[in-house]
C-alpha cells in the first residue's frame, strides 16, 4: 500500500461541498458527503496503480452516492490526491484545474 497524501486544496474542495450540502439538505447530509470523501482513501492508497488513467497521469474515483470524483496520481511510493471535483462541471476546466495544482508533473 503506498502512502496518501492530500493536497491542501483538496480539503478547501471538501469543506465547499460539505457547506453545500450542510445548506441544501443539512448538516446530516453535509455529514454523508465527507464521509463519502473519506472512505474512498483508503482503497485509493490500497489500490493505487489499478485505476485508468483519465487526463494525462491522472485517476479517478467517484464519491458515490454523492456526484463528485476524487483526482489523484501515483509518485514514486505516494498517492497523491490532487482534487475533489463535481461531475457537472466543465471538463476543459477540470483539466486546467489539474495543471495549476500539479504543474511540476504534467
Amino acid at each position: 500500500m503506498k502512502q496518501l497524501r492530500v493536497l491542501p486544496e483538496v480539503w478547501d474542495d471538501l469543506d465547499e461541498a460539505v457547506a453545500w450540502y450542510d445548506q441544501q439538505g443539512g448538516k446530516e447530509v453535509g455529514d454523508k458527503m465527507a464521509a463519502a470523501f473519506d472512505a474512498q482513501l483508503e482503497p485509493i492508497a490500497a489500490q493505487a496503480g489499478t485505476h485508468r488513467l483519465i487526463y494525462k497521469q491522472f485517476s479517478r474515483v467517484l464519491a458515490k452516492p454523492f456526484p463528485y470524483a476524487i483526482y489523484f496520481r501515483i509518485q514514486d511510493d505516494w498517492v497523491v490526491v490532487t482534487l475533489l471535483w463535481h461531475t457537472a462541471k466543465n471538463p476543459e476546466d477540470l483539466r486546467s484545474t489539474l495543471s495549476e495544482r500539479d504543474p511540476g508533473n504534467q
